[in-house]
């Protein structure tokens, strides 16, 4: 369902609104009330339709002249429960509660309320969960990540990219992609990130990097867990050719060392292992003790001794101890 562009007095009213007499006379309640709405004195026109429903008028119209009013003043909560009444008595009136609550994120919008603007189109939905708020999309994300919210901002910023050109926002690439990280969907922030970062010149590219090195390692040890070496290995390679986060590259390289290590690859191996320490801060990290433990067990290991000429080890580094045990001392490769 697409929103109307905007919305007005209830239809309901046009009828009455057109042979309205002067304010101030004679007639029941709600023909002063429209009086009144109709001069613009929505808080007189409020207290009249009120007046009606204390009178026992409890009608779907009354209801929804209260709660169209109430919206008029921007009073969200009131409105949304008299138009619940209302719709509950007359479903026809659903329409025109989702008219009157996303024109009043319209008027939000414009004048930054965002909070305002958030919750009118969230009781829009309430009303008519199927509405498109296409030109209310990037707004209501970029709220909603303002306040830390990214599970509900992913979905509008889904909307925004679909109904705007991306070469015209690539910034809304990067916020999408943020959304993604900051649920934990690193698969799918990289996508966005990579995106984004094709878009800008190098000097622009610092903030993107961050957060494309970091997921990219993140997606590096999750692979790794899984066993699938070939699929870490790529996302490691984006984190160090990227080069940041500076704090995980040495981990990086390390965990370079480790995959091509165990694939065989002693020399590249080898080369992986010698950039921790180029790239640690300290340079004496436990974690560069163990690069250049393994090392040491690449280049003085008996197992490349073991090999005819053109032949690859199955693995660089010499058996685990408690592997060699249950293999009963027989050593792999």
């Amino acid at each position: 369902m697409r929103l109307p562009r905007s919305t007005s007095i209830l239809s309901l009213f046009a009828t009455i609104l057109s042979a309205c007499t002067p304010l101030g006379e004679g007639g029941s309640s709600i023909s002063r009330g429209d009086q009144a709405y109709a001069h613009g004195d929505l808080e007189e026109a409020l207290a009249e339709y009120r007046l009606a429903e204390t009178q026992g008028a409890t009608d779907p119209e009354t209801f929804a002249r209260i709660a169209h009013t109430y919206v008029g003043l921007k009073r969200i909560d009131e409105g949304r429960e008299y138009f619940r009444l209302a719709v509950e008595r007359d479903p026809n009136l659903a329409d025109q509660a989702v008219a009157d609550f996303v024109h009043l994120a319209r008027l939000e919008a414009a004048s930054g309320d965002e909070f305002g603007m958030a919750s009118a189109v969230e009781t829009a939905l309430g009303f008519k969960p199927g509405i498109s708020v296409d030109e209310l999309a990037l707004p209501l994300a970029q709220h909603y990540s303002n306040i830390g919210e990214f599970g509900r901002a992913l979905p509008f910023y889904q909307k925004a990219l679909s109904a705007l050109n991306p070469d015209s926002v690539p910034r809304v690439l990067f916020e999408t992609g943020v959304a993604y990280d900051e649920v934990g969907d690193c698969e799918s922030a990289v996508v966005f990130y990579e995106d984004y970062r094709e878009r800008l010149p190098r000097w622009r590219r610092s903030e993107v990097d961050w957060r494309l090195g970091f997921c990219s390692f993140e997606l590096a040890q999750i692979r790794r867990e899984e066993g699938d070496d070939e699929a870490a290995l790529r996302h490691l390679e984006t984190l160090l050719q990227i080069g940041e986060p500076r704090s995980h590259l040495a981990r990086g390289y390390f965990e370079k060392g480790e995959i091509l290590g165990h694939r065989g690859e002693c020399e590249a191996a080898i080369e992986a292992f010698m950039e921790v320490p180029v790239v640690d801060p300290s340079g004496t990290s436990p974690l560069v003790a163990r690069a250049e433990e393994r090392i040491d067990q690449i280049r003085f290991g008996t197992i490349p001794g073991l090999l005819r000429p053109g032949e690859t080890p199955e693995s660089c580094f010499p058996p685990d101890p408690a592997e060699t045990r249950a293999s009963g001392g027989r050593r792999r490769g």
